[in-house]
């Protein structure tokens, strides 16, 4: 795999020339026992588990974190299989450790934001869990920042090397989450049209209805209408449809860092008999000047916390079988595949 940077790491495979570094900080008795295992009592018992390390092994990663400007491996960090979760497909568990003399400086979150890109967008996960024992409040802090959210404690859920009995503290990301909170720290949003900048706004529709066939989301389409009686119209559906067949529906557009309109993006607030077969909870659409960039994942990650904000447990989300794009794009975001009817594919994505 390539190597992971962050500005003073680099996230690597093991080395056996790491021995004495991995000694080093293993052997340290305020280091392990946080991480449920024992020091360790000689090289001989770290060359034993790094020769493992080094070794490749299917559905797992484990990277040593080497400082940049020492060059020294001052840590590890993982992604393997939630032996708790085992069952879940796309689901895999965090795991890191920092040499001692390096806590405070803020290395493992630096780390543990580019194990996260590399699970998320590498391994294509629909779920990453990570946990810590109570009494770790270092690795608290660390997992409150990545953005993991709680799930609560697990009472006496492992046994540490002494035969000590430990609860476990767990947290989990899902994939849409993840792009989600990307897409806020690179600075786009989802506004209602009413609050874009018209003119803008106007360009898009414009776009839109001259460079597809049909445009998706339909509720972007003036369909010949005047700005004004398009926009009361997207508005009423907030709150009432004309035939029982519709759903009520939120349309968004999705504002990029420079202010300008990126997409747009339908939210469906319950499924009718008709969208359980077709259209889903969700449909949007990039620019079409600006497709190719991989805002995509951001706007779906972004109409998911919407879709939570509306209280349901899991959104449908449909594209056609010859759009290979969306369905990635849904895909990265955490949708599971239930049916492929009439050439559509069918995927869910749970909250």
């Amino acid at each position: 795999m390539n190597i992971l940077e962050t500005p003073r790491l680099r996230l690597r495979p093991w080395r056996m020339e790491d021995l004495e570094d991995f000694y080093a900080y293993a052997k340290n008795p305020d280091v392990g026992p946080w991480a449920g295992w024992k020091p360790h009592a000689s090289r001989e018992e770290s060359r034993e588990i790094l020769s493992r390390w080094v070794e490749p092994q299917e559905g797992t990663v484990r990277l040593a974190l080497e400082e940049k400007a020492s060059g020294k491996a001052i840590g590890s960090i993982g992604i393997e299989e939630d032996g708790r979760r085992s069952h879940v497909e796309g689901c895999k568990s965090l795991g890191y450790v920092l040499g001692k003399d390096y806590w405070g400086r803020g290395l493992m979150t630096e780390a543990v934001q580019a194990a996260m890109d590399y699970a998320f967008q590498v391994m294509k996960l629909r779920l990453l869990t990570v946990t810590h024992y109570p009494q770790n409040l270092r690795s608290k802090r660390v997992i409150e920042k990545a953005g993991f959210s709680y799930e609560g404690r697990l009472r006496t859920a492992t046994t540490i090397y002494n035969g000590e009995e430990r609860d476990l503290c767990c947290y989990s990301l899902q994939a849409w989450e993840y792009w989600c909170m990307r897409a806020k720290k690179a600075g786009f949003s989802l506004k209602l049209p009413e609050n874009m900048e018209r003119d803008d706004l106007e360009a898009m529709q414009k776009e839109f209805v001259e460079v597809d066939r049909d445009v998706t989301p339909f509720g972007l389409d003036p369909k010949g209408a005047s700005f004004e009686r398009w926009l009361e119209r997207t508005i009423a559906w907030r709150f009432a449809v004309p035939k029982p067949t519709y759903a009520k529906s939120t349309l968004y557009i999705l504002d990029s860092p420079q202010g300008r309109s990126a997409g747009a993006i339908d939210l469906r607030h319950y499924l009718t008999e008709r969208l359980l077969s077709g259209g889903g909870n969700i449909g949007y659409g990039i620019r079409p000047s600006l497709r190719g960039k991989h805002y995509a994942p951001y706007m779906l990650g972004l109409g998911m916390e919407k879709i939570k904000e509306l209280g349901l447990e899991k959104a449908l989300v449909c594209c056609d079988e010859n759009n290979p794009a969306s369905a990635r794009t849904i895909e990265d975001c955490g949708g599971k595949l239930e049916s492929i009817v009439e050439s559509l594919r069918r995927y869910w994505i749970a909250v």
